[in-house]
């Protein structure tokens, strides 16, 4: 499994717990990408692993990095920041949720995805 097919699934997924108004859902949500935010056990890695084996290693150039963090990681993380901060204010911030999940999903959809290209600007791998 690619980033680019977990960003669709994510932000499909994200969209219908939005409009089906799910808000158990939406922590479970919050919840797994935290967990793979902090640990890094993502799931497109894990599902790649068990597809090819233990011995394949995603390619990255260390040279690049300015800080020794994954932006698709850091993603995650912000992506849970956002939410919290946007479900602790619903009255304020009703639309950022909805802007968070068409915006996974059209990363999904076409593998541009502004905040990935902006932190790996930054200096995140």
């Amino acid at each position: 499994m690619s980033e680019r097919a977990f960003r669709f699934i994510l932000g499909a997924s994200l969209i219908l717990m939005l409009y089906l108004d799910w808000r158990q859902g939406l922590f479970a949500y919050m919840g797994l990408l935290l967990f793979e935010g902090v640990t890094n056990l993502r799931i497109p890695l894990l599902v790649t692993r068990l597809r090819f084996g233990h011995d394949f290693q995603a390619t990255t150039p260390v040279s690049e990095c300015r800080f020794g963090f994954e932006a698709e990681r850091m993603l995650r993380l912000i992506v849970v920041l956002l939410l919290a901060i946007s479900l602790a204010l619903p009255e304020a911030l009703w639309f950022f949720p909805w802007f968070i999940g068409f915006m996974l999903f059209m990363a999904g959809l076409t593998n541009i995805c502004p905040m990935v290209m902006a932190l790996r600007w930054l200096g995140f791998c």
